[in-house]
């Protein structure tokens, strides 16, 4: 699996030297240049750099713009802290709801169910006496 024609990838130390030389080769070859050159030079450095910085500066002012607190360390866990616990109260609160609703729901399916099993007729459960003599009959 050794390509000779395949470098491996430079070290930072060997980065770092061939940054070095090449930063000597440019200073040795500008020096020699005329100072109109030079001149403009500067000027089209300090261009591209104002330009990179009002680049870099763009996204951090669309999140500000949007809303989002400082585009610092910690604001993305800043941003949803509270639309979690938002969230969750939002899901206690549903399913606190179905069981609710799931406790009403049996509570009917029993009452339908001893309706049509019973032989008495449902306008006796309606009749508010009924209620009290099947008590009173029940405690004899």
């Amino acid at each position: 699996m050794n390509n000779p024609l395949i470098r491996p990838e430079p070290t930072a130390l060997e980065q770092a030297a061939i940054g070095q030389r090449a930063h000597a080769a440019l200073e040795a070859a500008s020096a020699a240049l005329p100072p109109d050159i030079v001149f403009r030079l500067g000027q089209s450095r300090d261009k591209a750099l104002a330009l990179h910085a009002s680049r870099r500066r763009a996204p951090i002012a669309l999140f500000q713009l949007a809303g989002f607190p400082g585009v610092g360390q910690h604001w993305l866990r800043d941003v949803i802290s509270p639309a979690l616990g938002i969230i969750m109260l939002a899901v206690v609160a549903t399913v606190a709801g179905q069981y609710s609703a799931n406790a009403d729901h049996s509570e009917v399916i029993e009452i339908d169910s001893a309706l049509l099993t019973d032989d008495l007729p449902i306008d006796a459960y309606l009749d508010r006496g009924f209620a009290a003599w099947v008590a009173h009959q029940g405690g004899v």
